[in-house]
């Protein structure tokens, strides 16, 4: 109990001592709230639109952890941790990353998506592709797990590459995203749940190519890590690429109304185009793990293309 509250004092007083970005975080949700329910008018009754659409768990649990994250990046400045890089930019990334979580996952977006596969699949791989590499890049550098909690063990075994590459494939390619969004309109647990999902996994992915933890298993090389995050990135290309040309609807929408007056058929070329633009900022990442990589071996004396750097 009273590690609890001690916890939420913190991010207390982490909202506190910045009450520009705690406001300017109050107003957003404020602001999505009423437009949730302008936008839901008569159409949804009031538990359908309070716990699916804008549930306010998890927007209190965005909050809890922005607060978390503000305390502690002051407590590294107050305590001195010069072993920690911990600069400006890595807390605006979270803090960005943190927003379009909210956004893509529980705003009044979600009203849209029944109409629309387009607005599905940004609403999905835009948590893998966007979200989830801003949170990454908001955590500082150096910084150390307590192996004795027992979320260590939980994430140490999520860490594993093997275990990701499993979780990955099921997600992408043994259970299709059109089934997902189908299952997703048709069950609300499902429907809450999957953008979650994409969000941990693209987490995980994200951390395991940048290292993030260095105690954590990971793959040994750059070479290894630009084909494991290029074979992800392909499959989902794939995905995009079968739906823009593809001559059949497999659209789960069941409205009649699309959004834009759009067919079954073109919302699902939209949708594919989409999630190809979608996976271009890992694309990225794995340019930036092959060069790495080249570099490496450039520079290793133990090859025949080393180079001396005296030359």
């Amino acid at each position: 109990m009273k590690r609890s509250s001690v916890n939420m004092l913190a991010w207390i007083k982490g909202l506190i001592a910045h009450q520009a970005i705690a406001m300017t975080a109050i107003l957003a949700v404020l602001s999505m709230y009423a437009v949730g329910f302008y936008m839901a008018g008569e159409k949804y009754d009031f538990s359908t639109t309070w716990f699916l659409y804008i549930n306010p768990i998890i927007l209190l649990a965005a909050m809890a952890v922005m607060g978390q994250y503000l305390y502690q990046y002051d407590s590294h400045f107050a305590n001195g941790r010069p072993r920690i890089a911990w600069p400006q930019w890595k807390m605006w990334s979270f803090i960005a990353g943190l927003f379009l979580t909210i956004i893509l996952w529980n705003s009044p977006m979600n009203f849209l998506v029944h109409r629309s596969m387009t607005i599905y699949t940004i609403k999905l791989m835009g948590e893998f592709e966007l979200a989830a590499p801003l949170l990454v890049l908001g955590i500082p550098d150096n910084v150390t797990i307590n192996n004795k909690r027992y979320l260590y063990g939980l994430l140490r075994f999520a860490h594993n590459p093997a275990v990701s590459s499993l979780a990955l494939l099921s997600l992408l390619v043994l259970w299709s995203m059109s089934s997902q969004m189908y299952l997703g309109l048709k069950y609300s647990v499902i429907f809450t749940l999957l953008p979650g999902a994409y969000l941990a996994l693209g987490i995980i992915l994200w951390m395991q190519s940048l290292k993030v933890f260095p105690s954590l298993p990971n793959l040994r090389n750059h070479l290894q890590k630009a084909g494991y995050v290029f074979v992800t990135e392909v499959i989902m290309m794939g995905m995009g690429g079968m739906w823009f040309w593809s001559s059949t609807s497999t659209n789960p929408m069941g409205s009649s109304h699309i959004l834009w007056g759009m067919t079954p058929l073109s919302d699902q070329r939209s949708a594919g185009i989409a999630m190809m633009a979608l996976s271009l900022p890992t694309m990225c990442l794995v340019s930036w793990h092959f060069w790495r990589w080249i570099e490496d071996v450039l520079h290793d004396p133990e090859t025949l293309l080393f180079v001396d750097s005296e030359d």
